[in-house]
């Protein structure tokens, strides 16, 4: 499905959902940090810039760290996670893969990526502590399939073999093992290094973005780039006036006020709006909440239209109402990849999304969580002219809170008598 909209109640699980993608795309990075750590030990003294440490800690985990962010609290048991996924081939095919990933508490203990070899779904790879398992019809040498299985007996257990192709594929400066590569497995590396995530945990945002195309910036309101992209930064800021205009009546347009220096452009987002009866010029960090969250998730829409996956966990937040309608209608008019929202925003339901679109996540009897498409639920008829949101707050589809009445006062008295006792 091109769209999915995911309702619930609050702390029902919609964020570890979002979290789950996340995690897989941090597990891709860990080579990446490996590298860095070998940077800095030798030159120290980077260490030492609270904002590149910072930025360090934000951005490149190990994977015991995510293993550590991610399982269960009081668990025992291996923590496992499953994607199943579907790529168009050349002659417009779809294909169903599966890629599989489990840990202990501090590494990874099983790995196992099923896609079409050559005309048949197999095993690229299925890897445990005990037994290593790598399919060579997934190189087009040998001399590639025996660097990688070296590769794996070094560092896999604490990176992942996809981490591992992927570093490889990018690390060597001839493109080597890229270009061994079969294919098919280099449509999946493709699919996977391209999936998009924005999760929000409690008052903290994270995102994480692989690899966006290169005329999509990761950052639209201020960074640095090389003098050679310029004609990119042109092109996103003609496209960021297309934007934002049609969006706010009283915004005149935006620039990118830029600072050259050597090879290097810094560039920050500056906006024209319609204040108090003038046009005043103001930088884009002192906009609303709301706008500078619009200027954050765009390029993970953005992204879907070029056929990535992006998922973006409370997509509504700080956004009113009718605006993330309209968004949502826009994206879902044309979208190449897919895109996976979780929201709270019940008039969507109302809205010309399809119903299949529509997915409740809810608790079981027995605390575990389930997600559902409506359409999908056996007790629910669903016509033409049903009211799906009017049926949703009815209790029609689970995923509701349940309706209840707080006594402030007896809060209150609470506290004056503990405060006094």
């Amino acid at each position: 499905k091109k769209l999915i909209l995911i309702f619930g109640e609050n702390g029902i699980g919609k964020s570890n959902l979002a979290s789950s993608f996340f995690m897989l795309s941090e597990t891709l990075r860990t080579m990446d940090v490996r590298d860095i750590m070998q940077s800095i030990l030798e030159d120290p003294d980077r260490l030492k810039n609270e904002e590149f440490s910072r930025f360090l800690k934000m951005n490149y985990k190990d994977i015991e760290t995510l293993i550590h962010e991610n399982k269960m609290v009081n668990s025992d048991e291996p923590m496992s996670l499953e994607f199943g996924f579907r790529l168009q081939d050349k002659k417009g095919r779809w294909k169903k893969g599966r890629y599989i990933l489990e840990t202990n508490d501090n590494q990874i203990i099983h790995e196992r990526l099923e896609y079409t070899l050559l005309k048949n779904r197999g095993a690229y790879f299925d890897i445990t502590p005990a037994k290593t398992i790598i399919s060579p019809k997934i190189f087009l040498g040998n001399t590639a399939y025996q660097e990688i299985q070296k590769s794996c007996d070094m560092y896999w257990g604490k990176h992942s073999l996809l981490a591992i192709l992927m570093h490889e594929s990018k690390d060597k400066s001839d493109n080597y093992i890229k270009k061994q590569l079969s294919e098919n497995f280099n449509s999946v590396i493709k699919f996977f290094s391209r999936i998009s995530c924005k999760v929000k945990i409690g008052s903290r945002q994270e995102r994480g973005i692989i690899g966006l195309p290169p005329e999509i910036f990761s950052s639209f309101d201020e960074g640095n780039i090389p003098t050679s992209r310029e004609s990119i930064l042109d092109k996103t800021e003609n496209m960021l006036n297309i934007f934002f205009k049609n969006i706010f009546t009283d915004v005149h347009g935006v620039y990118y006020k830029r600072t050259y220096k050597e090879n290097r452009i810094n560039y920050k987002l500056m906006i024209y709006k319609y204040i108090a009866g003038m046009e005043r010029e103001l930088p884009f960090s002192l906009e609303s909440t709301g706008t500078q969250s619009l200027l954050e998730l765009l390029p993970f829409m953005l992204v879907v239209l070029k056929g990535s996956v992006a998922i973006i966990d409370e997509f509504d937040t700080a956004l009113h109402d009718i605006l993330v309608e309209s968004l949502v209608i826009s994206l879902n008019e044309n979208p190449n990849g897919q895109l996976i929202l979780t929201t709270h925003n019940t008039l969507l339901m109302e809205s010309d999304i399809p119903k299949e679109s529509i997915y409740t996540i809810y608790e079981t009897e027995n605390g575990s969580k389930k997600i559902e498409c409506i359409t999908q639920r056996p007790d629910n008829k669903i016509q033409k002219n049903t009211n799906i949101r009017k049926q949703y707050l009815a209790g029609g589809y689970r995923g509701i809170p349940k309706k209840i009445h707080i006594d402030f006062n007896q809060l209150l008295k609470t506290l004056k008598k503990d405060s006094m006792g």
